[in-house]
């Protein structure tokens, strides 16, 4: 009933304009002259700035929210760049990016996808923000009555109702076959291998198409809406999980968009991730996890998505260019890096033969006497020092092999096992006040 009122109202102004319109031009007919040519001129241009101001008026949000859509994203040549363009963007330019424009601009890239209109998907989630922007107001009370049950902050609770929302009111779920695979796992308890054959699984606009999302997707989808409303949020890594991170330098929630079906929402702590979620305090430490990440890391994390299809349907070339593409551009990432490792030994052990030095092999002997490499780019020795007249990797494994047999017959893998990061889990319990 609250939309359809809005509908109603634009609609009685809609009508009433046309009949102002109409009378001063008759008004302006009747002076003649050139102010016959002048007067309707200054009168529409007074009529379209009025316009403006109450479609602006009427847009802002009583409730302290505000519009932040980029002047990129509404600019002509938003949806039209490619990835190089994004990445050639200063920082600050970046950062007023659509993170929608960036999951599109890198999916164009994917063979078969490169007819995906930007503006379709913006269309979509701009409406979905509008309704949410016009639907809060209505559901703050709720804060108002015991703010204690909200950690006292108001931003709190508008991120877990923008949960809510996507959840009861827009219908956004978990993919489904991903999750009961997750069910069954867990009542065998063993791990669940995801195969990510659908990119739209990584990447936004299988989401907005279906619906259906993953934790690489549904908390990225949260992230394009939050910032569209002004707030400073962005993704943060929980090892292979995403959340929607909330940090304006004093206080940070982390917002489980996975988490759907059950009403209310769900939120964790840093060391609820930590428990549950594994992250190391080494992943906290080099900034890879828990933090919230700027655009060019996001962007990066799109990258990085892409590189998983490309890997998750044996193309180890494609995956090692884009997990390498995503290293430049989100550097601190332990999940890019072990997987730009996994897929150039893949490459390295097609480009080179057994007993050359290169193959993975060769590298790996150089690991078995300390450090690969010294400060000359040499060999090192067991002692970390360079040594001009050390063996070369090749050397090493020959002279091994031949000075003494080995102390096991177990035979390298030649093929390591491709990098799968563990399915999203269902997160903590929800705190009793969060239950609906």
């Amino acid at each position: 009933m609250y939309l359809a009122g809005v509908v109603v109202s634009r609609e009685k102004r809609k009508t009433r304009a046309p009949k102002q319109v109409g009378k001063r031009v008759r008004t302006a007919g009747r002076a003649g002259g050139l102010l016959d040519q002048l007067l309707p001129f200054a009168l529409g241009a007074t009529l379209v700035g009025s316009v403006a101001i109450v479609i602006a008026h009427g847009n802002s949000d009583n409730s302290g929210l505000q519009s932040n859509r980029s002047s990129h994203s509404s600019s002509g040549i938003a949806g039209r760049r490619s990835l190089a363009d994004l990445m050639a963007l200063s920082d600050a330019e970046l950062e007023r990016i659509d993170i929608v424009e960036m999951s599109v601009a890198v999916a164009r890239e994917i063979p078969g996808l490169g007819n995906l209109d930007y503006g379709k998907y913006r269309r979509v989630v701009d409406g979905w923000t509008d309704q949410f922007r016009l639907w809060l107001p209505t559901v703050e009370y709720a804060f108002h009555q015991d703010p204690s049950k909200y950690h006292s902050d108001i931003n709190f609770f508008r991120l877990g109702m923008l949960a809510q929302f996507l959840d009861q009111s827009v219908g956004v779920a978990y993919v489904q076959e991903q999750r009961e695979a997750q069910v069954e796992a867990r009542r065998k308890g063993r791990k669940v291998e995801v195969a990510y054959t659908d990119p739209g699984h990584l990447l936004l606009h299988g989401l907005i198409d279906t619906k259906r999302g993953t934790c690489a997707t549904m908390p990225a989808l949260h992230v394009a809406i939050a910032r569209r409303l002004g707030w400073p949020v962005a993704l943060a890594c929980a090892t292979s999980h995403y959340v929607c991170r909330y940090d304006d330098g004093q206080r940070v929630y982390n917002i489980e968009a996975t988490d759907t079906g059950r009403g209310g929402f769900a939120a964790g702590t840093d060391q609820d991730y930590v428990e549950k979620e594994g992250v190391s305090r080494t992943a906290i430490a080099v900034g890879s996890d828990l933090r919230k990440l700027t655009a060019r890391e996001m962007l990066g994390v799109f990258v990085q998505g892409r590189a998983r299809h490309f890997q998750d349907i044996g193309k180890s070339d494609l995956a090692a260019r884009d997990y390498a593409l995503a290293h430049t551009l989100f550097p601190k990432s332990r999940r890019v890096y072990v997987g730009l490792v996994g897929n150039l030994l893949l490459v390295g052990e097609r480009l080179f033969a057994r007993d050359e030095h290169g193959h993975p092999l060769s590298l790996a002997a150089c690991l078995t006497v300390g450090s690969a490499f010294g400060e000359s780019g040499k060999p090192a020795s067991k002692t970390g020092r360079s040594a001009d007249t050390m063996s070369s990797p090749r050397s090493i494994v020959t002279t091994r092999s031949a000075a003494a047999p080995p102390q096991h017959t177990m035979q390298p893998r030649m093929r390591p096992r491709p990098y799968r990061a563990p399915a999203p889990r269902v997160p903590q319990p929800r705190h009793p006040h969060q239950r609906r």
